[in-house]
C-alpha cells in the first residue's frame, strides 16, 4: 500500500475538474480508459509523479459524487455465484482498512489467490467488477425525513403573542 496523496485545494479541483469531465461513476473508473485519462491529467496538471492506486485513493477522499450515475453495463461475469461467496470471503484477509483498492499490491495478492482457487483467470476490470458485485447490492440511503425543526419553530412563534 502505498501513500495516500495530500492535495492542497488547487490539486484538488484539477482532479474534480478531471472525475466531472470523465462523466463516469467512480466504480466503473478501475481498469478504463477512462480512469487512465483521469490519471495522466492529473499527472500533467500538478507535476505529481503518483501511482495509479494514490490517485484512485484520492478521488475517493477528495472528489465529491457527481451526476455521473453507473451505467450499468457491467462486463459479463464469467463468475457463478458459489465463486463470488468464495470471493466475499477472500477480500477481508487481503484488505487494509476494510478495503481493497485497485491497482495496489492487495488487489493484485487476491486476484492471484482467487484464480488459484477458482481456477478462472479474469482480466483486472472484469475481476475489478466481481468483487464489486461479490459485496451485494448497494446500500441505499436512508429516506429524507421533512425537517422536524420547521414544526417546532411555528410552534414556537405561536408562544410568543
Amino acid at each position: 500500500m502505498r501513500l495516500p496523496l495530500k492535495l492542497n485545494s488547487i490539486e484538488q479541483e484539477h482532479l474534480q475538474e478531471l472525475y466531472d469531465s470523465a462523466g463516469v461513476a467512480r466504480d466503473e473508473l478501475p481498469y478504463s480508459a477512462k480512469f487512465d485519462e483521469i490519471w495522466q491529467g492529473f499527472q500533467d496538471r500538478t507535476f505529481k509523479n503518483a501511482e495509479r492506486e494514490q490517485v484512485f485513493g484520492a478521488i475517493l477522499k477528495y472528489v465529491r459524487s457527481s451526476s455521473n450515475a453507473a451505467s450499468g453495463a457491467l462486463i459479463e461475469s464469467k463468475v457463478s455465484d458459489e465463486q463470488l461467496k468464495q470471493l466475499k470471503a477472500l477480500l477481508p484477509r487481503h484488505s487494509r482498512a476494510g478495503k481493497v483498492l485497485p491497482y495496489s499490491d492487495e488487489f493484485e495478492a487476491v486476484r492471484k489467490e482467487f484464480a488459484k482457487i477458482s481456477g478462472v483467470e479474469l482480466s483486472e476490470q472484469e475481476f475489478w467488477q466481481a468483487m464489486q458485485k461479490s459485496q451485494g447490492p448497494k446500500r441505499q440511503p436512508p429516506p429524507r425525513r421533512k425537517a422536524a425543526a420547521k414544526a417546532a419553530e411555528e410552534e414556537g412563534e405561536d408562544d410568543g403573542e
